[in-house]
């Protein structure tokens, strides 16, 4: 007898355990990551997926690490910073590589000279005059009495009035 009431109460106990209501998943109460470089993860049995590990700076980048926030040489997943004077963006991946990408435009093949005349610092295709400043392609500018046009390509600065100066 003792034994039948042990199997209709392990039964009862399975049937109320599988009637119980499922506790539901929500993403939006998951914890953010650590921004630090302490690997944290979820408690188990949740349903917040775990912290992707931060990223190591690589020795040539150590500096750049250091200068924008992140002294510990670890920059945490998703996070950015510059190097090469702000010409570039580097990010940390979710698998643990850094990938920087330019942020400067590309130059045409047909640019005749190069230089930064913005404060961006990205090289563009200029003319220079003759004070040697660099003068943005495809702009037109006054040298005196003069109006001068830097053709698209750079190159030679031209100016009205059948004079050219460099």
């Amino acid at each position: 007898m003792a034994l039948a009431g042990a199997l209709r109460l392990s039964l009862a106990c399975l049937l109320l355990r599988a009637a119980a209501p499922k506790p539901t998943c929500d993403p939006g109460a998951c914890a953010p990551c650590p921004e630090r470089d302490v690997e944290e993860t979820t408690a188990a049995g949740t349903c917040c997926p775990p912290c992707p590990p931060p990223c190591a700076c690589p020795p040539y980048l150590a500096s750049d690490c250091e200068m924008q926030g992140f002294a510990s040489g670890r920059v945490p997943a998703g996070r950015s910073f510059y190097i090469d004077f702000a010409r570039k963006l580097c990010t940390c991946q979710p698998g643990g590589d850094i990938t920087c990408v330019p942020l400067c435009p590309r130059l045409p093949p047909t640019c005749q000279a190069v230089g930064s005349p913005v404060a961006d610092g990205c090289p563009r295709c200029v003319c220079y005059d003759e004070e040697e400043l660099a003068v943005p392609a495809g702009t037109v500018t006054a040298r005196g009495a003069q109006i001068c046009t830097c053709p698209p390509q750079g190159g030679r600065l031209q100016c009205s009035g059948g004079q050219s100066k460099d």
